[in-house]
């Protein structure tokens, strides 16, 4: 009716008006079936991201990551008589706006799962009504501990817990370097708690203790007082479980009074953003990542993300090879290859195939699921901050760069 008044308006006379109004029922009338034959070859996943805001620059890169999977897949054919799509939709950051776009995905709109949350809060809020609403979700959990002792069968997430990955890094430093005092500065959220937690009973189960634990919060980190804190320890190594800007202050200002301390980032989407701010005074910061150095191209997948990444330039130029667009293209592959053995297109064969995935070789990144076992990786990856402010990948701690102030 509405769309009959503007009509009318616009055109003016009776005769004009209803042949406008009659072409514009044939338009609906015949290309109303065609859509609805459009969706039936779709297969649509969902995902809310802070395309806009303070996170923009790091999720438009995870973005593209995505994208570039898909566009290799559809181009090839899709999967099963079908295309993927990502149903993508901006929530600045604000956790109410993520919220609402996460219940229209899994409400209104006809998704196989959720995918490829980006950043903690917002993998937070996403397997969180996954749960609610019994969605698929497959994706990375970005550094979260595994909620609660039971597996959740509709919640598959690619990289290690923050517990296995404190796990897997505190082993990497003890192995490499036969040191054992290790200290931690972290930020007061639920993120640096878990990661203060995951370093802990990495401790213990070697029968080491955590020298000391010291917060800082985001409002007022009183840099200068942590490190006063923190050398009263006598550490071998300082794990820094902060975000980009305290991180980066904390580094600088230690460097000022010692420089025989491995310091160790965690929690870093990407590496790059640090070591820019760092340059040389970064030097030997080692970076703790969940995903292979995402520029080396013997590594297969590797050599297969840049191809796909230079291919999906004619769509959009301003994408490139990134940490974070690695690991989102990791997610989508890893999804992907589920999907291709998946006998059918439903919730229950996607799941029961992701379960029979043991040791599968991507080509450099390996992941497994089980029914016991919906954490795909157990694996973590080293890069170093280098002469520059460069990051290169290491294979162990007796790669690192001394600093020398």
């Amino acid at each position: 009716m509405v769309t009959a008044m503007v009509l009318k308006k616009i055109y003016g006379s009776e005769k004009k008006y209803f042949s406008v109004l009659l072409y514009f029922l044939a338009f609906f009338i015949i290309s109303a079936p065609a859509w609805s034959e459009e969706k039936k070859s779709l297969l649509s996943l969902g995902v809310s991201l802070p395309l806009t805001g303070q996170d923009s620059t790091q999720a438009v890169k995870w973005l593209h990551g995505m994208e570039a999977a898909i566009s290799v897949v559809n181009h090839e054919g899709g999967i099963h008589q079908k295309q993927l799509r990502i149903i993508t939709i901006d929530d600045g950051g604000d956790a109410v706006v993520r919220h609402n776009n996460l219940i229209q995905l899994t409400e209104n709109e006809d998704i196989f799962g959720l995918i490829a949350a980006f950043g903690y809060n917002g993998t937070k809020d996403t397997l969180r009504i996954a749960e609610k609403n019994s969605t698929l979700f497959f994706g990375s959990n970005t550094s979260m501990k595994s909620s609660g002792p039971h597996v959740k069968s509709n919640i598959f997430t690619l990289r290690p817990d923050a517990d296995l990955e404190m796990d897997l890094l505190v082993s990497r430093f003890i192995q490499d370097t036969g040191k054992r005092r290790i200290s931690v500065v972290y930020i007061e959220n639920e993120k640096g708690i878990e990661y203060i937690n995951g370093v802990r009973k990495a401790l213990e189960k070697r029968q080491q203790e955590l020298l000391l634990a010291v917060p800082v919060s985001m409002e007022n980190p009183k840099i200068t007082s942590a490190i006063d804190n923190i050398l009263v320890s006598s550490p071998d190594a300082i794990i820094i479980a902060a975000d980009l800007n305290i991180t980066n202050d904390f580094i600088k200002e230690i460097r000022q009074n010692r420089s025989d301390i491995n310091l160790i980032a965690v929690g870093h989407t990407d590496p790059l953003e640090l070591s820019e701010k760092l340059m040389n005074t970064g030097l030997g910061v080692v970076i703790s990542q969940a995903v292979p150095f995402p520029f080396y191209r013997r590594i297969p997948i590797v050599n297969a993300y840049a191809a796909a990444v230079e291919a999906f330039k004619d769509q959009d130029s301003s994408i490139e090879m990134t940490f974070p667009g690695f690991e989102a293209y990791l997610n989508l592959q890893a999804f992907i290859y589920i999907l291709k053995q998946s006998p059918s297109l439903d919730k229950a064969s996607f799941i029961y195939t992701a379960q029979q995935q043991f040791e599968t070789d991507l080509g450099g990144f390996r992941f497994s699921f089980s029914k016991n076992s919906h954490t795909g990786s157990n694996q973590i990856f080293l890069t170093q901050i280098a002469p520059g402010g460069f990051v290169t990948p290491i294979r162990n701690f007796s790669e690192v760069y001394e600093y020398h102030p």
